[in-house]
């Protein structure tokens, strides 16, 4: 079984691009707090990918300092480079992301955000 569930906060702005074929594809990377050695804390900085609509909730509603609580699966891409330099990047595809606390236009009156994607 391959599944992870975060709670962070995203360290930058979230970015955007198209694929050749015209998708989505949105990636971030969030602070996830942890208790390390002498029970100090300690952040892990979790690089994120999203696909279509969920990749398009995050970079619509989401902002460097935005809480997200993301569900996915660790997956690592291998590569060689020109030099024939082995590469290795691992990374959470999200599956879900749950906006946490007040999103950034919120007002008083709109109070948390109402959903989840």
């Amino acid at each position: 079984m391959n599944s992870i569930v975060l709670v962070g906060r995203l360290g930058k702005d979230p970015e955007t691009k198209q694929t050749p074929n015209g998708n989505t594809v949105t990636t971030m990377c969030i602070a996830v707090d942890r208790v390390g050695k002498d029970k100090q804390k300690e952040t892990d900085w979790i690089d994120c990918t999203a696909f279509a609509k969920t990749g398009e909730i995050i970079s619509g509603y989401c902002k460097k300092g935005s809480q997200v609580g993301v569900v996915g699966s660790l997956q690592t891409r291998t590569w060689k480079d020109d030099n024939g330099k082995n590469h290795k990047f691992t990374f959470v595809m999200v599956d879900k992301v749950e906006l946490m606390g007040k999103a950034p236009e919120a007002t008083e009156q709109s109070g948390d955000v109402p959903f989840e994607m």
